[in-house]
């Protein structure tokens, strides 16, 4: 294969970051668009300077020969169903995280990937977010020692005070149904930071949560979450704030993230957007020495390194990153993260 023919299968908000690094990559071709709104699809061929087919039923993408590929940004409701038909349709698929709702629809997943010829993942953006990568090597190189404690805070504020993504009326409507989703924020958005986690200091043996429900089904803000690595003496806690008054510093959302690595030998800072924080995207300190570390960080930067790294997979044959197993202990332990928060008790992820 000399070129894989992609299509973007939903072109609604997300697309926005999703679908340019797989535009600018010399070896895809995004050959089709999907999306119920054909004029949703439209639009951001007119954006991206492409003229591929323009689709508004996935069944006609699947039927497609000279489709390879799917990228699927549709509702987390659809994606199960969806992965399922696109492997048995013999195409590659990457799908917009979270995985699907349930494990019920994670093993149906996992059994359409064992018997898929083709790839499957789960797109990850921070796992390829330079400072984070970055942050990844310094640790695996053992630069702060033997880690003890990782702290992520994340913190939703009001507006940006950059240009910001135009989010689509739809695309909280789905996310607030409790008819349609398994939970809130600490479903939807905290998957980029326990997969961030997994990702660099493995899976949890332990974990507990406090959760806060608002009449805002997806808010769930402010929440903390607390972990025990399996296999290692470290702690995770994960901080979910909301400053409702406070405009944050970005061309994206309205959110940013901190990231805190402490080890036996030093300290590793790292800021997401930098949207309240004036510091270098990494700052590691040993000692009496503090330095600061350069890396790009711009957050599309995470985008087109996961296009890059899907379509680099297809052509040479190798498994990307976050495959069916990275994705059930994620979803494992979200779902964990809900019911130790109901029963007010530590849970063991693997149980669920």
């Amino acid at each position: 294969m000399d070129k894989v023919k992609l299509a973007i299968v939903g072109c609604g908000t997300i697309s926005v970051m999703n679908g340019p690094g797989y535009v600018k990559h010399e070896r895809c071709e995004v050959a089709a668009l999907c999306d119920p709104l054909r004029e949703r699809a439209e639009t951001r061929a007119k954006e991206w300077g492409i003229t591929p087919k323009i689709y508004t039923k996935y069944e006609d993408v699947l039927n497609d020969p000279d489709v390879d590929a799917v990228e699927l940004l549709t509702p987390t409701p659809l994606h199960a169903q969806q992965i399922v038909d696109g492997l048995e349709a013999g195409k590659h698929v990457s799908c917009q995280k979270p995985i699907c709702n349930n494990l019920a629809e994670l093993d149906a997943i996992a059994g359409a990937a064992a018997r898929a010829e083709t790839l499957f993942r789960v797109t990850e953006n921070l796992l390829f977010f330079p400072p984070l990568m970055k942050a990844k090597e310094l640790l695996d190189s053992g630069a702060v020692g033997d880690p003890s404690l990782l702290r992520i805070r994340v913190i939703r504020g009001r507006g940006t005070l950059g240009r910001a993504i135009t989010i689509e009326p739809d695309s909280k409507t789905w996310r607030r149904d409790p008819k349609s989703n398994t939970g809130g924020y600490l479903f939807d958005g905290a998957w980029h930071m326990y997969a961030v986690a997994m990702a660099w200091l493995g899976v949890p043996e332990k974990v507990f949560g406090m959760l806060t429900a608002t009449e805002d089904f997806w808010e769930e803000l402010p929440s903390t979450v607390l972990w025990k690595f399996k296999d290692r003496e470290c702690q995770a806690v994960f901080q979910f704030l909301l400053a409702q008054n406070m405009p944050m510093r970005n061309d994206y959302v309205a959110s940013d993230e901190f990231y805190e690595i402490q080890g036996s030998d030093g300290l590793l800072w790292v800021t997401a957007r930098n949207g309240f924080l004036d510091m270098p995207p990494l700052v590691l300190h040993r000692g009496a020495e503090t330095k600061g570390i350069e890396a790009p960080a711009d957050w599309r930067e995470g985008f087109d390194g996961a296009a890059s790294h899907f379509v680099d997979c297809i052509l040479s044959g190798e498994q990307p990153v976050m495959d069916v197993r990275f994705a059930r202990r994620v979803l494992e332990t979200t779902l964990a993260v809900y019911r130790a928060a109901e029963s007010g008790r530590a849970i063991d992820p693997r149980l669920s």
